[in-house]
């Protein structure tokens, strides 16, 4: 199982570029078909993540390791998820000081960073999918009421209004969304 997870999460730390958010679609694939976690446990994850101190990639693998494995598991898994990245960018400053002024290497910049924005999308696309839309019971009704879950979309919509007018520290999202919903759901 250690190794399972360490290489796991090192393949996913390898092939992700931009970041936790950036290796949300990969992280989901490994995590639901190893039978690490459901989905709507890695949507619960995503926002504990997101909510907690720290990268969001070290904040899952953590978790994720520590469910499968313990401790050691924890550890193992976030080795895994951050020492591609420290290993690329050990080799990559040695030698793109040379190179940073490349017309070559500044494409291949751009072009990873329009991958990253996929990927980004992709994980959003993924959560809303879990979080606001409910295929399976539009499915058994063919009601278009039922597709989303109008509670959720609305207070999507509701702090996504609030955080582009007000501009507070996310901190006060997370804790206003996560009392709305205790409170309605």
């Amino acid at each position: 199982m250690l190794t399972k997870l360490l290489l796991t999460f090192f393949k996913i730390g390898l092939f992700t570029y931009g970041g936790g958010l950036a290796m949300l679609p990969l992280l989901q694939e490994q995590a639901i078909e190893y039978g690490w976690l459901t989905e709507e446990q890695f949507a619960n994850m995503i926002a504990i993540s997101q909510s907690t101190p720290g990268p969001i990639a070290i904040n899952m693998a953590t978790f994720v390791g520590y469910n499968q494995a313990g401790i050691i598991g924890a550890i193992i898994s976030s080795i895994g998820v951050i020492l591609p990245g420290f290993l690329i960018i050990l080799i990559v400053t040695k030698f793109l000081s040379h190179f940073n002024e490349n017309p070559v290497v500044k494409a291949i910049f751009v072009g990873l960073r329009a991958a990253v924005v996929g990927l980004i999308f992709t994980a959003v696309i993924n959560i809303a999918m879990i979080s606001i839309i409910d295929v399976d019971l539009f499915s058994q009704t063919n009601n278009i009421l039922d597709l989303f879950d109008i509670r959720s979309v609305l207070l999507f919509i509701s702090m996504l209004f609030a955080v582009i007018k007000y501009k507070k520290h996310p901190i006060y999202y997370i804790i206003f969304a996560g009392i709305i919903g205790v409170i309605i759901w």
